[in-house]
């Protein structure tokens, strides 16, 4: 069943789909995340053909990126196509997409969400007054375009619950002129505003899952979201997360595994001996930081969130503090991470490791576990794109529930 990948990002969301699914195309307009793309793409191909021990070799530096993709034939690499999705680039996407496309098969599924940025409840106010330049709202105009011309049978649109209660240049709700758009041209959806720890993930992450599917199959979606119901399961805790991980400190990297794998590796993480640990590098921090980290990582060991203003005042650097009282925020030990999110790029602030000892923010790779990432995804192309790329994403524990309860839906309708 071919399927193609709309705004992929790193791959988060591609991840779950492709033990089932042949992801034919990745679209995606971050040069960096494509780069991520490719080598995924060279992962899975390296492994079908009996060659992983080449991936395992570049990950210890052993051999280049160069000469890894020696082993991969060209045509993996053009299964991504780094542009943006608009006017002028979206004919030449269709006739990419239909250069490799199967003749004996259709496009089964698409896949994929439009940046949530425009549709976030974060900064929507300080937002407000650029709504009519903010090309991004209308992004999924495009994804329509995709599904008027594959014609898939079903479709799969994740974004940020705060699509909801977005109002658009009108000042209406901009979800119900989705959904009727979306129907307009040939699908029955149903939604959820889905909780990520509630399928396993070790981070609580409320998004809005849309399924569709073609009018010929009316209860799909529905029959979608029972099966998807069913995989709930307990999440894991940040130091069920972390299991594995060595300790260091601000501004250290350390790339060596201490325990041997552990249950939760084994099944989530690290699935073989042979893989080595990467991307486990901390961000250096300034004194003030550091010890604001020391303290608010230890309030937090006592269940307490401490804000910006409980700081003593020679710690209290920002003028303004009325507001953004939590921009330091310590991750609990033994719960879900609160959400990962794209600014985590920018600084660590709100993602203090909960060992002060350590007194540090998180690591890409500590950061890549709680989005729910194998140890076996390498993000390129530097520590700031790889954030950016961990923040943005679906996490792969969900996306593989999510693809399992379409292919047993997709059966129950003998497709």
């Amino acid at each position: 069943m071919q399927i193609i990948d709309l705004f992929s990002g790193a791959g988060g969301l591609t991840e779950g789909f492709r033990k089932e699914f042949e992801v034919i195309k990745h679209v995606e307009k971050e040069r960096a995340a494509c780069e991520t793309l490719k080598l995924r793409d060279s992962f899975y191909y390296l492994e079908k053909h009996n060659m992983i021990n080449q991936y395992y070799d570049f990950l210890k530096g052993e051999i280049s990126e160069k000469q890894l993709y020696s082993f991969v034939p060209k045509k993996i690499f053009k299964r991504t196509i780094n542009a943006e999705i608009n006017d002028k680039n979206i004919q030449s996407i269709f006739n990419e997409i239909d250069y490799d496309l199967d003749d004996t098969k259709n496009i089964t599924g698409i896949i994929g969400g439009p940046p949530c940025q425009a549709y976030s409840t974060i900064g929507r106010s300080r937002n407000a007054s650029k709504k009519s330049e903010d090309e991004r709202i209308y992004l999924y105009k495009y994804y329509i375009d995709f599904l008027k011309k594959y014609k898939p049978i079903f479709f799969v649109f994740e974004n940020v619950k705060g699509l909801l209660s977005f109002k658009d240049v009108d000042n209406e709700l901009l979800f119900p002129k989705m959904q009727q758009e979306f129907e307009q041209v040939g699908y029955n959806l149903e939604y959820q505003v889905i909780n990520a720890a509630d399928f396993g993930v070790p981070q609580v992450r409320e998004r809005i899952i849309i399924f569709g599917a073609q009018r010929a199959y009316p209860g799909l979606p529905r029959t979608f979201f029972d099966e998807f119901e069913a995989m709930k399961e307990k999440p894991l805790t940040v130091k069920e997360a972390f299991t594995g991980l060595p300790k260091l400190h601000s501004g250290q990297t350390n790339n060596k595994y201490v325990d041997e794998i552990s249950y939760f590796e084994r099944k989530y993480y690290r699935k073989s001996k042979k893989l080595c640990l990467t991307e486990n590098v901390s961000r250096p921090n300034n004194a003030n930081d550091l010890r604001i980290y020391k303290i608010v990582a230890k309030a937090k060991l006592k269940g307490k969130n401490l804000r910006y203003d409980e700081l003593d005042k020679e710690l209290i650097t920002h003028k303004n503090t009325k507001e953004f009282l939590d921009r330091y925020k310590a991750l609990p030990w033994n719960a879900p991470a609160h959400t990962i999110v794209a600014h985590i790029a920018k600084d660590g602030h709100h993602y203090i490791h909960p060992d002060p000892i350590q007194n540090r923010s998180i690591t890409v790779r500590e950061a890549a576990r709680l989005q729910g990432f194998p140890d076996d995804y390498y993000f390129e192309n530097s520590r700031t794109a790889a954030y950016t790329q961990i923040g943005n994403a679906v996490p792969p524990i969900l996306s593989k529930k999510i693809a399992k309860a379409i292919l047993i839906a997709l059966e129950q309708f003998s497709l």
